[in-house]
């Protein structure tokens, strides 16, 4: 399926497919289809149970949010916010026990063919009805200090989350070599001390051949990609839906930490880490 949105694009969408478990894990076919195009959707990989669970964690994050004026953007005269948070799993057990407990970690394990597994962050995502707040194009790795192959965001869909609202991928983008900077998602803020890297191109707009791929989401549902996969979402235009997500980070086999001159998002470099080292430490744990 190809559709084109009202919205500014000189490139067809094009719908991924999406992939049941077997026997509680990633199909063969899901996990070349990860290989191949950077991203790969998951049916069903999360029961009712866990989605409340992640639902009750972020309203407990939403509040504090609040209360302490942070992790929340909105435009002039805009109904909605777009909220954000990282690191839930140390104060808000919702997110402890979803990272220590809940499918997550074998799903990305098995995606990445790891044989170990550590836990490097959370990161929630609420954009409200009548968020304008664009994702901006980007790719992860350009915001960490890691260095390597095997490391994935598994993006779990708490609402129905329909093509205006979804993420887009730039099929097979986690194959490129050339570098991007980092670019802020508050585009009144920037990073410190970034390397003349350009800055990602607008990919809805940037004339080529490269692909532009989504997937509609369901409760339950997921996205697993690669660090290097380039990605963007629209705002919330949509008058009464909600568009929650959280999105975990999982170390696989190959990843050291890379002591990156430049400010890194998270800033939280863990304890102890040497340059070339293991990744493990308290605030990354292993896992598996």
């Amino acid at each position: 399926m190809s559709t084109n949105l009202d919205q500014p694009t000189v490139h067809d969408l094009v719908e991924l497919p999406g992939f049941e478990l077997e026997d509680g894990l990633p199909s063969e076919a899901a996990i070349e289809a990860y290989e191949r195009d950077g991203v790969v959707c998951l049916r069903h990989a999360f029961d009712a149970d866990w989605i409340e669970t992640l639902a009750e964690g972020m309203e407990i994050a939403i509040a504090e949010a609040y209360r302490e004026s942070k992790f929340h953007i909105a435009e002039p005269g805009e109904p909605g916010f777009f909220f954000y948070d990282t690191f839930m799993w140390k104060r808000i057990d919702n997110f402890r026990r979803f990272a220590m407990e809940s499918p997550a970690a074998d799903l990305a394990r098995a995606i990445m063919r790891s044989t170990s597994l550590i836990y490097y962050f959370d990161f929630m995502l609420v954009k409200e009805p009548g968020t304008s707040r664009k994702t901006p194009w980007h790719y992860d790795e350009a915001y960490w200090p890691i260095n390597g192959n095997q490391i994935c965001n598994l993006w779990t869909a708490l609402d129905h989350i329909p093509v205006e609202t979804g993420l887009r991928f730039v099929r097979g983008s986690h194959r490129w070599t050339k570098d991007y900077r980092a670019v802020h998602f508050d585009p009144n803020d920037s990073y410190a001390d970034l390397p003349d890297d350009p800055e990602p191109p607008d990919w809805d707009l940037e004339p080529g051949e490269h692909e532009i791929v989504f997937a509609p989401l369901e409760p339950g549902d997921c996205l697993i990609f690669h660090n290097r996969c380039h990605h963007s979402a629209p705002g919330n235009s949509l008058k009464a839906t909600r568009r929650r997500a959280l999105a975990t980070h999982w170390i696989g086999d190959d990843i050291t930490y890379n002591d990156k001159p430049q400010e890194t998002d998270p800033p939280y470099r863990g304890e102890g880490l040497v340059h070339g080292g293991s990744m493990e430490c308290a605030s990354f744990p292993r896992v598996r």
